[in-house]
């Protein structure tokens, strides 16, 4: 089995956990904001508007766009999923993106807003191992697709509709989870139905939120809202967020939102996370006890890659 090891997504491009910049990378240095990683393969959204591969030790730039892209995610049948501004998903294929009609048309889609006035956007995207496609709609709850992404529509059952980040269970695809606006839910039926789990923590405001592969251990971020300054923070649930205690080793005030994709899970029981925009802490023990790495330029997030084992 090849060995993993991680990348950080910066705002000065990709970086080893030295903060120095991944060899050999052609648009370095950029702005990586988001990325996923597919069987063989992975893909990083570059400076808003291009999507690059890399596989077998080259980089391609996948796509040129004139919208913004917000996420992208590699789906168990190997396709590049893509979500864009104004709340629409695209295939990334042959050079292009290919947008979604039957996503455009999606029921409730005339509900979608935001607080502010503007169009609303994709904001996350997840698939389960079965094939469930998960879309997170900011501001418009999440959108599911069972077959592929050929029919789509609006989870709103005991979900708060203010969706910040979907993600999946690693082994369980009955399993979708949400960090929201207004705390944390989870849904046990693919999405049907939704139950809002929020005990033991003082603030419900969420934007990140991550299960470790192989357990039912959680992590979500919380603060007092999305202009916080103080209180925000790391917590914890090893019942499926039926209770949630306060993780151990983060500085006791931190000021700025733990944003999407800034919980990272990268092993059994390791896992990432980005405090303050700039600093780095992990985990090696389910999330209980968390170390500064270092301090870096701005992050976004970071990824897994399987590297080959040396000879």
């Amino acid at each position: 089995m090849s060995q993993g090891t991680v990348w950080l997504l910066s705002e000065e491009g990709i970086l080893d956990f030295n903060g120095e910049p991944i060899n050999d990378v052609p648009f370095q240095p950029a702005s990586v904001i988001a990325g996923d990683a597919g069987q063989d393969r992975l893909s990083v959204i570059v400076n808003n508007q291009e999507v690059w591969t890399y596989a077998s030790g080259t980089w391609d730039q996948q796509i040129s766009a004139n919208v913004t892209l917000n996420c992208v995610c590699w789906t168990p049948d190997n396709r590049l999923l893509v979500g864009t501004e104004c709340a629409r998903l695209a295939w990334g294929a042959d050079g292009e993106l290919d947008f979604i009609d039957s996503f455009d048309a999606v029921p409730g889609r005339k509900l979608w807003k935001t607080p502010w006035g503007g169009p609303p956007d994709v904001r996350s995207l997840a698939a389960s191992a079965d094939g469930t496609i998960y879309a997170n709609i900011h501001v418009g709850w999440i959108v599911r697709s069972r077959d592929g992404g050929e029919t789509w529509e609006n989870l709103q059952e005991g979900l708060e509709m203010d969706v910040h980040q979907v993600s999946t269970h690693p082994s369980d695809p009955e399993i979708v989870f949400a960090a929201t606006a207004r705390g944390f839910y989870l849904s046990r039926d693919r999405g049907d139905t939704f139950t809002h789990q929020r005990n033991d923590m003082p603030y419900y405001y969420q934007r990140a939120c991550t299960c470790f592969p192989g357990s039912d251990v959680y992590l979500v971020s919380t603060s007092r809202g999305p202009h916080s300054r103080v209180d925000a923070q790391l917590y914890r649930s090893e019942d499926a967020g039926e209770n949630w205690a306060l993780v151990n080793g983060l500085p006791e005030q931190i000021g700025e939102n733990i944003d999407t994709f800034q919980i990272i899970t990268v092993g059994e029981a390791k896992a990432l996370v980005v405090v303050d925009d700039t600093t780095l802490y992990q985990t090696d023990d389910l999330g209980l006890n968390w170390q500064k790495v270092a301090d870096y330029p701005r992050l976004f997030g970071g990824l897994v890659v399987q590297m080959p084992q040396a000879a």
